[in-house]
């Protein structure tokens, strides 16, 4: 009796294991799923803050005003990195050194108000959208 019970847990013992190989597969793919589900989230949150940026009135509100939208829009773009796929990481990446040199170009400013810092700030925004329209087309399975 020893030996068929023994003999009987061995085709158990590989059909469990067999059951769990097969499973990895589908833990794997729900990974993936909510990397995706993380990354159109943080897209649609982008999409919402780039809006509020981009209707910034710079000259009626100054760089406070673009200030507070960059906020929004940089911590989007940190949660867009933090998701994105190898595939979209070049995109992302881009995004935020357009996003890093609008912050830069409001720090520039400082309470010089002129028509070129403006300009400067102006130009930045313009490279921010540029470099969103690329991160747009990965969004595209969202």
């Amino acid at each position: 009796m020893t030996n068929w019970t023994a003999g009987a847990r061995r085709p158990l013992r590989s059909a469990i294991g067999v059951v769990m190989i097969a499973a990895l597969p589908l833990a794997a793919c729900g990974d993936d799923e909510s990397a995706q589900d993380r990354y159109c989230e943080a897209g649609d949150s982008l999409r919402s803050s780039l809006s509020a940026l981009f209707s910034v009135n710079v000259i009626s509100e100054g760089t406070n005003g673009v200030s507070e939208a960059l906020e929004a829009v940089r911590d989007d773009v940190d949660e867009l990195l933090d998701s994105a796929t190898d595939a979209a990481s070049g995109d992302v990446d881009a995004l935020n050194d357009a996003v890093e040199g609008l912050n830069d170009a409001v720090g520039a400013t400082g309470d010089d108000l002129s028509e070129a810092s403006l300009n400067g700030v102006v130009d930045a925004i313009d490279g921010v959208r540029a470099a969103f329209g690329s991160v747009t087309d990965t969004l595209s399975d969202c």
